[in-house]
């Protein structure tokens, strides 16, 4: 199958699974990156279901499934031959290790929603819905926007899910991710995001180098490089990326 194909597919399997939780009485939204690309119109890669069924529910609702973290409330669901990860509603505690919350609770999709990085990534769709009309375009579904990521997305503009110095707190990793995002996307990072991610810049140092390189691979891999890199110029990350120690520095975004 092409790449159209795929996505397709995915869709239909990840639809199959939401309304299985929902027949048996349970909420089930698509979630995270898929919702903001279908919104965009974009093809996504894969598809996430986020529902208020617990992890021995979702087992015992599918006849396939594997923990992927099931303390995380994380479950793989194999469906129509395509896997989907199903997530339970959740919130979290600290990050004292700046990469886990020490804690999660199984909660509501307002506080789950609370939780996420961007607010592009933190909409959800009932894909079981009636079609809806967002700017004269077809949403296949309803959308639950919590946090404010509708207008965001209109805007063209990565922002932090409530304080964007507690979003960056609780892993630093984040600061790339904004610049991954709005890179691809064409979009403008919000300015006290921006300036939370100046602020914390040199923090970035203390994540590891693996995780690091993932993000950085991933933006060198796209069209939109040349606009990464100046980004990461202009918040002050790509010192810490190098793993340099940098001064202060005026900014060119």
């Amino acid at each position: 199958m092409g790449r159209h194909e795929d996505s397709q597919a995915a869709r239909a399997a990840a639809v199959s699974v939401a309304g299985r939780l929902q027949g048996a009485g349970h909420i089930a939204y698509f979630a995270g990156g898929c919702v903001r690309d279908e919104l965009l119109g974009l093809e996504p890669t894969d598809y996430d279901v986020a529902t208020d069924a617990t992890p021995d529910r979702i087992r015992s609702l599918f006849d396939r499934t594997s923990e992927v973290g099931a303390a995380f409330g994380v479950m793989l669901v194999r469906e129509n031959r395509q896997t989907i990860e199903v997530a339970t509603f959740r919130e979290e505690g600290a990050y004292s290790d700046r990469r886990r919350p020490d804690e999660v609770r199984f909660s509501t999709p307002e506080q789950d929603a609370k939780r996420r990085d961007y607010t592009v990534n933190a909409l959800f769709l009932d894909p079981v819905a009636a079609d809806e009309l967002d700017a004269g375009r077809t949403i296949h579904g309803h959308v639950i926007d919590l946090v404010g990521g509708m207008d965001d997305l209109h805007a063209g503009r990565i922002r932090a899910v409530g304080d964007p110095g507690d979003r960056l707190a609780e892993d630093h990793l984040r600061a790339l991710r904004a610049v991954r995002l709005a890179a691809k996307l064409g979009f403008e990072i919000e300015a006290a995001t921006a300036g939370a991610i100046r602020e914390h810049a040199s923090e970035l140092v203390g994540v590891s180098r693996e995780r690091i390189g993932e993000e950085v691979r991933r933006m060198m891999g796209h069209p939109s490089r040349a606009r990464a890199v100046s980004l990461l110029h202009g918040l002050g990350l790509d010192g810490p990326v190098l793993g340099e120690a940098m001064g202060d520095r005026k900014s060119v975004v």
